[in-house]
């Protein structure tokens, strides 16, 4: 018997059901924003994952696994007692195990001293610690990290921004940091990517950039406000990277929530802009003025090119607001009491033929000197392009072995993913893929360390209103 027929004749379901049936994935999508019931199910108690499994839509499936991750689906028995699972076809099935089991990461020797750190904080607690969050940039990937928060969130069961006091990110992950900065929730972030994606990445009537910047910025101003100031962000430190590129070598440049405890006057003195004067909008779109993709920004661009992975210029500077103020004899007790880092995922490494070029001084030769010029050349562009968007390995080895040496808890979360993905893809069945194997990290590899991670979170002190700044 077909599989297809386990089901009701299509003519017969209601347009849910036959979205999940037919692989309508935009269908998902729209229903997903528009808050629909996507957990209901039909006259034989099948929900929307019973439909995309019996009838082989992989891509649905996967989809809806990663938009309702907290329901379970595949655990929902029919009428008849089967679960998804249970009626899938074999790839579905292979997908719909690997998200039902829980696999428990093997402790390392970064593991084992991270518990113990963890343990040690837990049973010292103190009023003056600081958690710090920071976000990679990955473009479309936000998606990614978003789904990583949620489920922080979940298991920590209270929002994740009462237990921050910093905020941190580069690129999509700068945007992140000043939506929640600016209080939108988690779920409102992942919203927004999602239904933006398109008008975000518009395409261009020239070759380059690839896209308009009217889309992104119309996005940046409607979610965060044309007028919201840098300085309205009181709940949290917040810091956004970006890249002043009109002189060689670039300079890195910081938008800040605050500043030290001094006069207006001297913030220019110490390196700093007023918070007041930075709209977040503005800021948002100079850390995300990726080169090839978007124009540069009044000659800022994309802070990935110094640091696709903020972590350690947000330790760095953590530590000069400190100096700073203490020098100026304030008093600033402040202390690290965490570290949370989020990767956009590790995709598989990419393969070069090298990249010496070598001409020969033959005029009969200038054909084959031309075809590896060009070879070669592509190969230079594509190193340097994957160096910039770098933000796995040294980076996060470097900030672990810092925040470990310090008695620093450490976390970072990332996951592996099986394929590469643009950053300005639009496609809705590989976002669903990478979103996918993100919550099947979520619920393997990475999750006893959100377990610990929210254990100590549960013992930091609440966010608040805080004052960063003494007015003249």
């Amino acid at each position: 018997m077909p599989v297809a027929s386990r089901t009701p004749s299509q003519k017969n379901l209601e347009p849910l059901f036959r979205m999940a049936s037919t692989g309508d994935l935009d269908g998902l999508v729209k229903a997903y924003l528009e808050q629909e019931d996507l957990c209901r199910r039909d006259a034989r108690g099948n929900n929307i994952l019973h439909y995309a499994a019996m009838n082989d839509q992989r891509a649905m499936a996967r989809g809806i696994v990663a938009i309702t991750v907290s329901e379970k689906l595949w655990t929902l028995k029919n009428k008849e007692g089967r679960t998804p699972i249970e009626v899938a076809t074999p790839r579905i099935k292979k997908d719909l195990m690997l998200i039902s089991r829980t696999h428990l990461k093997f402790a390392d020797l970064h593991t084992a001293l991270n518990n113990q750190l963890v343990e040690e904080r837990m049973n010292n607690p103190d009023e003056n610690y600081k958690v710090l969050l920071s976000f990679d940039g990955g473009g479309i990937k936000a998606i990614l990290e978003a789904a990583i928060l949620k489920a922080i969130e979940d298991e920590l069961d209270e929002p994740l921004t009462n237990r921050i006091h910093w905020l941190a990110g580069t690129s999509c992950g700068g945007i992140i940091s000043v939506c929640l900065g600016s209080g939108l929730s988690i779920e409102q972030c992942r919203r927004i990517f999602l239904s933006a994606r398109y008008q975000t990445f518009c395409g261009n009537t020239h070759m380059f950039p690839k896209h308009n910047s009217r889309g992104i910025e119309d996005v940046l101003r409607q979610a965060l406000g044309s007028k919201t100031t840098m300085g309205d962000l009181k709940a949290q430190k917040v810091l956004v990277t970006a890249a002043k590129i009109k002189s060689a070598p670039p300079q890195l440049v910081l938008f800040r929530s605050y500043a030290p405890r001094v006069t207006a006057r001297e913030y220019e003195k110490y390196g700093y802009m007023n918070p007041e004067r930075i709209l977040v909008w503005k800021a948002a779109r100079a850390t995300s003025a990726a080169p090839v993709f978007f124009e540069s920004f009044h000659g800022l661009a994309d802070g990935a090119i110094f640091c696709n992975n903020p972590c350690i210029t947000m330790i760095t500077d953590f530590f000069r607001l400190q100096k700073l103020e203490r020098h100026k004899s304030i008093q600033n007790d402040d202390k690290i009491g965490c570290i949370i880092t989020i990767g956009s995922g590790v995709e598989p490494l990419l393969p070069l033929g090298g990249i010496d070029i070598n001409l020969s001084s033959s005029p009969f030769a200038l054909g084959k000197d031309f075809l590896n010029i060009f070879g070669k050349g592509k190969n230079l562009i594509t190193l340097f392009m994957y160096q910039c968007t770098s933000s796995h390995a040294v980076s996060v080895g470097q900030a672990r072995e810092w925040a470990h040496s310090l008695g620093i808890p450490y976390f970072r979360f990332s996951p592996r993913l099986t394929r590469a993905y643009d950053l300005d893809s639009t496609a809705t069945d590989g976002i669903f893929d990478f979103w996918f194997e993100t919550e099947v990290y979520l619920k393997t590899q990475a999750h006893q360390d959100i377990v610990n991670l929210c254990r100590l979170l549960k013992t930091m002190p609440a966010a608040g209103i805080q004052e960063y700044k003494e007015v003249d």
